[in-house]
């Protein structure tokens, strides 16, 4: 699962653009939801832009809150900014070792290597995110933040995504 504020932007095209690059077959599925999220909007403008561009089905995007459910069912939570870390850990603090920021996540690989189970590791790693992990909220803030923004998602899921095998 993939968190952000509104579940409009971020998550969003976390989510979506995830979504677009599973093999056929792949048991894994993708959600999102927000820590204020703007529950039942659309993709923000300009974000839709960017996700057509990228060919990813997010039209049917109905913005949600996170919930405890939604944790605890979730194989991992990446986020994308401390902020949201540190909000789900406060208010369900036995899942903290599922949640990590996206481009945390995708730097990590490495000294993980591709072969390591991802979610197994990722529910052992402790290590606090740096500030470069950190994807910048988007919203309202014009086209060249939202382009910026989805092409960091873009970039973390091009390693994430294909470690997470099917």
């Amino acid at each position: 699962m993939f968190v952000c504020t509104g579940n409009i932007a971020r998550s969003a095209s976390a989510q979506y653009l995830a979504a677009a690059m599973l093999e056929d077959g792949s048991t894994w599925t993708f959600n999102s939801a927000g820590t204020g999220a703007m529950v039942g909007a659309g993709v923000a403008r300009h974000i839709d832009i960017e996700l057509a561009q990228r060919g990813a089905q997010y039209d049917q995007h109905l913005a949600k809150q996170i919930t405890e459910r939604l944790v605890r069912e979730s194989a991992l939570v990446l986020v994308m900014e401390k902020e949201h870390l540190d909000w789900i850990v406060h208010e369900w603090p036995q899942y903290r070792s599922k949640v990590h920021l996206l481009c945390q996540m995708a730097r990590v690989q490495k000294q993980a290597g591709k072969r390591v189970d991802p979610v197994a590791f990722m529910m052992q790693y402790d290590e606090e995110p740096l500030a470069q992990d950190e994807v910048a909220d988007p919203y309202l803030r014009g086209p060249e933040a939202a382009k910026v923004a989805v092409q960091r998602i873009q970039e973390a899921l091009d390693i994430v995504v294909p470690w997470l095998g099917n």
